[in-house]
């Protein structure tokens, strides 16, 4: 919680630096890293995450595209059931 408290408190030190035109110390001090990316490439990203494209959205603002495997065990079931790639948890309980 403290953690949380000391990003929000960060922000808005930031923000107040950005509203004087002090750009960079307002992203150090928010934590910001400029992404390079123009307004128009983020929000094509924001359409192609919507539309459910996150590797698109990812390529657009420049990150490198993060896969996430379902455990082995589990891949036949979710592929068939349309769910490859959801992690999923079984459990067992007596009736």
């Amino acid at each position: 919680m403290l953690g949380m408290l000391k990003g929000l408190e960060d922000t808005f030190a930031g923000l107040a630096f950005a509203e004087a035109g002090e750009r960079e110390e307002a992203m150090r001090m928010a934590n910001v890293k400029d992404c390079g990316a123009s307004v128009s490439d983020i929000y094509a990203a924001a359409a192609f995450a919507e539309a459910g494209c996150l590797d698109e959205a990812r390529e657009l603002i420049g990150c490198k595209p993060k896969r996430l495997a379902p455990p082995p065990q589990a891949c036949g079931f979710l592929e068939s059931v349309g769910l490859s790639g959801v992690r999923v948890a079984y459990g067992l309980a007596e009736a």
